[in-house]
């Protein structure tokens, strides 16, 4: 190798230097630098995107927090208001559906098995969102199918209590 040196031209032998110097920094930028800086570019734009995103999450549970106190405020427990099945009853009658109710019963502590008749889908979807947010009472399992007059349904209903 120094014999092959030596028999080169001192032009050449700056040349081959200069050749070796320039591969050399570019085998540590592009082999090295750059993909560390373009790391280093792509943790920082990552940490900025979930900075961003954990601030929104903390709003987003304050909100959460601000709503479940202002609900329960409103919201009367079926504990307090009787079992569910004076609830169902009781609200029934106050929204003037009690004549479309010809079934219910008992499904265990929390629960009751409903059978309407030819009442309003309106009406019966406003008498779900009264139990729902002002008893806690919700939808388990609905089946529900049009009647012959326009707008009224016949529906079967499971309600449970939201715990």
């Amino acid at each position: 190798m120094k014999e092959y040196w030596l028999q080169l031209s001192q032009r050449d032998q700056r040349l081959l230097v200069f050749m070796l110097v320039s591969m050399a920094l570019a085998l540590f930028y592009f082999g090295l630098w750059s993909p560390i800086q373009t790391g280093i570019e792509d943790n920082r734009l990552r940490l900025a995107a979930q900075s961003k995103q954990l601030v929104t999450m903390k709003q987003q549970a304050a909100e959460v927090k601000q709503l479940k106190r202002s609900s329960k405020g409103g919201r009367r427990s079926v504990a307090t208001s009787g079992s569910i099945l004076s609830i169902v009853e009781r609200t029934a009658v106050q929204l003037n559906i009690r004549p479309t109710l010809k079934n219910f019963k008992p499904e265990g502590q929390d629960g009751v098995n409903l059978q309407l008749e030819n009442i309003s889908f309106d009406q019966l979807v406003e008498w779900l969102k009264l139990l729902k947010q002002q008893y806690g009472i919700f939808v388990n399992d609905i089946s529900v199918e049009r009647s012959e007059e326009v707008g009224q349904v016949d529906s079967r209903i499971l309600l449970r209590i939201n715990l």
